[in-house]
């Protein structure tokens, strides 16, 4: 073709160089974007990490709460016996000999 030869979008010799610039654009466009949705994936993880994290510490002071109660109970039960056992030492080594006798006839089995 002569240079003086049109296509139709205008001049031969020109066409390449406004694509090119088109792209380019068109590239850094493609790159802002991927920055903008880099940006807002990061943020959206890192509020979901937040708020894992935020639910874990509730998670583990009510757990702290339960075993403080937990502990508790234990005491006042532990408590309990030794009183009972104070009170009566005959009945508490009787029981105690019969489970240990009980559990012997098991365990032989």
């Amino acid at each position: 073709m002569s240079k003086g030869a049109k296509d139709t979008f205008g001049y031969l010799g020109t066409e390449p160089v406004a694509l090119r610039e088109q792209l380019e654009q068109l590239s850094t466009a493609l790159q802002e974007l991927a920055k903008a949705e880099g940006a807002e994936a990061i943020k959206a993880a890192s509020d979901a990490a937040r708020r894992v994290a935020d639910r874990a510490g509730e998670i583990a002071d009510e757990l702290a709460g339960q075993a403080d109660a937990v502990g508790a109970a234990a005491a006042k039960g532990r408590a309990q016996v030794e009183d009972a056992i104070r009170k009566q030492p005959l009945m508490a080594v009787s029981l105690a000999a019969a489970a240990g006798f009980v559990l012997a006839l098991l365990v032989r089995r």
